[in-house]
C-alpha cells in the first residue's frame, strides 16, 4: 500500500498498485516507437483517502470521492507512485 499527499485538495489517499508492465527498448522493432523505445505502464486503484479541512478536522472520502480524485490527480498520482517505487529499490 502506498501513501500519496494531494496538496493542492488537502487530501492524503492510500493507493494499490494493481499492475506493472516494464517493456525494455528493442530498436530492430519498427512496428511502433514504443516497442522500439521501450516504455512502461502501471494500474492502481485508489483504496481510501481522507481530506483535511483548514482547521485540520478529517474527513474519510469514500469511494466516490476517491473515484473523483483519481480521475482529476491521475497522472500526478502515478508519478508520485512511481517516484515511491524507485526509493524503495522495487524497480
Amino acid at each position: 500500500m502506498y501513501e500519496v499527499h494531494i496538496d493542492a485538495e488537502g487530501c492524503v489517499i492510500q493507493c494499490e498498485i494493481t499492475e506493472i508492465i516494464e517493456a525494455v527498448s528493442n530498436p530492430s522493432i519498427w512496428s511502433s516507437d514504443w516497442d522500439a523505445t521501450g516504455y512502461r505502464e502501471m494500474e492502481f486503484r485508489v483504496v481510501s483517502g481522507i481530506a483535511y479541512d483548514e482547521s485540520g478536522a478529517a474527513t474519510e472520502l469514500g469511494r466516490n470521492g476517491c473515484a473523483e480524485l483519481a480521475e482529476r490527480y491521475g497522472e500526478f498520482i502515478e508519478q508520485a507512485l512511481w517516484s515511491q517505487l524507485l526509493q524503495d529499490g522495487a524497480l
